[in-house]
């Protein structure tokens, strides 16, 4: 899984690392899972996983992907790493 993460989230970037997640900033890829942020900031959101290259096109011709947006604020590890594992923030049943 690839997650983009925001500038000032160095320790829970390590964090990420050491559970084998790819982390990268803000920006720096095309294409992420996730994307960290503790507060709203500069960064365009937006244009995470915005991409028109024939690497990002599905089967069914769509080329737009999705990324889950999850704030960090008052969240451990452990919260963050499930929510990343399940792809939501919490169970569904």
């Amino acid at each position: 899984m690839r997650i983009a993460i925001q500038k000032g989230l160095e320790e829970l970037r390590s964090q990420l690392e050491d559970r084998g997640f790819e982390v990268v900033g803000i920006g720096e890829s095309e294409v992420v899972d996730a994307v960290l942020y503790e507060e709203l900031d500069s960064h365009p959101y937006y244009e995470v996983n915005n991409v028109s290259s024939p690497v990002a096109s599905s089967s069914d011709g769509n080329s737009a992907y999705g990324a889950l947006l999850v704030n960090t604020t008052n969240k451990s590890i452990e919260e963050i790493t499930g929510i990343l594992k399940r792809r939501t923030y919490s169970p569904l049943f």
